[in-house]
């Protein structure tokens, strides 16, 4: 497994059960959502199978997210050509942070920063 980042209500990714993205919410948020499209399924042990969803940065490269114990798991969004600023634009729309695997966090295009908790 790569580094990754994650869409969590949580300042700290680890701490995302106690303030969870539903399951529920984050699947129609990302059904709904125009910049995301479902790609395939995965099947996680202690969730079971969920949709996979694909993020294109404008660079060209692809981010998969996935949701897991309340946040929502992106992988290779730190490719060099990966809008991050953009990522956390989309947490924002969840009221969310977007957190990196050492907790740095990063900010949108407009200026959010998320939720502290």
């Amino acid at each position: 497994m790569g580094y990754e980042l994650h869409i969590t209500r949580a300042s700290d990714w680890m701490d995302s059960e106690e303030y969870p993205i539903a399951f529920d919410e984050w699947i129609a948020f990302a059904r709904g959502c125009p910049g995301l499209r479902e790609d395939g399924y995965l099947d996680l042990v202690d969730v079971g199978r969920q949709p996979g969803f694909t993020w294109s940065s404008p660079g060209g490269a692809s981010v998969g997210l996935h949701w897991y114990e309340g946040s929502v798991t992106l992988s290779g969004a730190h490719a060099p050509d990966v809008d991050r600023a953009s990522l956390a634009d989309l947490a924002a729309e969840l009221a969310a942070n977007l957190v990196g695997d050492d907790g740095e966090h990063y900010t949108g295009t407009r200026g959010n920063e998320g939720v502290e908790h």
